[in-house]
């Protein structure tokens, strides 16, 4: 007979998935299972992947909410019922804690009947971010959203995020005691890459963008930067967390930029041939935009870890979030953020300078192993459990 969880970890995120946040999860339930016997994943599912399930790997039950509501709003309400039914279902009699990435978990956890610790990971805050997303959504949906985060802020027994600036930006969000607030940093695996004929990259022929693709990444002055690079052999790489369908705007704006011939697409690679063409670029590229989802909310970019940690030197936008990570010319490039003829000229001065660009990648993998392995991370996050939560 299977125990009943002990912990439940909700995420209005597809677990799992290619994307970033899926990585994050992963880890996250690794400290939780360290910390406690049996648990529960309450989280988003494709048609493909079950409704229920135990993991017995894991010592998981995983439920997977899989609704079809093309309205984003109505779908967290869904959600939501959906989390709070299973809260007071009988499964969670035996729950001590509640372990929340999203406010629409969050809000059905802290006002569950439960008398539970509950943990708020934030990596971002929808207010900011659903703009970007859904440009048409009203000023008093924006308003009732941000007052559920800070309910959720105010409420939560102790928070997590990635990045200092995200901290700081929490602490003037809410007004809550900042000892509250614990920074802990996405971290990395350092995976055996698979020598995969069929990727048919020629090693060190090109430069990288990995990962997804929303506006803030500034995959579009990545692309005008390639005009710099025309009279040079390179060529750039970008291997996408998403379906192609998805990148078909970026497709067709190389294509109006006229730089589409020296653009080569791969979609949804695993780690293991991810890691393969990170390890192979002259450098990648982090060319996030200043706007205030990165300037104000604050990041922790998974990517410029990821390539630091294979010795993949980094040319990244000169912003707080990133100098957190970068020292400048010594564990990675910094550039102005939005200025591709700037990023452009300093990749193909980089090109001719490859010392330069062997030194500094090996320092930051040194960076890299030193203080952001995932181990160490898991470790701060199971810490975390046992002492502020007072669970053993």
């Amino acid at each position: 007979m299977k125990l009943k969880p002990q912990f439940v970890y909700i995420a209005f995120d597809v677990f799992p998935s290619k994307k970033g946040a899926a990585t994050h999860i992963s880890h996250c339930l690794n400290a939780l299972q360290k910390t406690f016997n049996v648990g529960l994943l309450i989280c988003l599912g494709n048609d493909s992947m079950p409704t229920f399930q135990f993991d017995a790997q894991r010592n998981l039950y995983v439920y997977r909410w899989k609704e079809k509501i093309y309205n984003f709003l109505e779908r967290t309400t869904k959600f939501q019922t959906a989390v709070s039914n299973i809260l007071q279902s009988n499964i969670c009699s035996n729950i001590q804690l509640i372990h929340f990435r999203d406010i629409w978990g969050g809000l059905p956890a802290i006002k569950s009947s439960k008398i539970v610790k509950t943990v708020f990971e934030i990596n971002a805050f929808n207010h900011i971010e659903l703009p970007n997303r859904y440009p048409n959504i009203s000023l008093s949906a924006i308003q009732k959203i941000k007052d559920i985060e800070r309910f959720c802020v105010k409420k939560a027994s102790v928070i997590i995020t990635p990045s200092r600036v995200t901290k700081l930006f929490i602490s003037k969000f809410e007004s809550i005691n900042s000892n509250k607030i614990h920074v802990i940093s996405n971290g990395v695996t350092i995976y055996e890459s698979t020598n995969n004929i069929a990727l048919n990259l020629k090693p060190h022929s090109y430069i990288l963008y990995f990962g997804a693709l929303q506006k803030w990444q500034g995959i579009k002055t990545l692309l005008k930067a390639l005009k710099e690079l025309e009279n040079t052999n390179v060529y750039l790489v970008i291997c996408a967390s998403v379906p192609e369908k998805r990148t078909e705007i970026y497709q067709e704006l190389a294509q109006t930029i006229g730089v589409n011939h020296k653009v080569k697409w791969m979609f949804e690679l695993d780690k293991e041939n991810l890691s393969h063409v990170i390890k192979n670029a002259v450098l990648t590229v982090a060319p996030l935009t200043a706007c205030n989802r990165n300037i104000v909310q604050g990041c922790n970019p998974l990517k410029i870890l990821e390539s630091l940690a294979y010795g993949t030197p980094v040319v990244a936008s000169d912003l707080p979030v990133v100098t957190e990570i970068i020292k400048d010319n010594k564990t990675g490039f910094l550039v102005p953020p939005d200025r591709p003829q700037i990023l452009g000229r300093t990749i193909k001065t980089l090109l001719d300078k490859p010392e330069k660009l062997k030194r500094v990648g090996k320092n930051g993998k040194i960076a890299m192993e030193k203080n952001y392995l995932w181990k160490y991370q898991e470790s701060k996050m199971i810490n975390l459990y046992k002492s502020e939560l007072e669970y053993v």
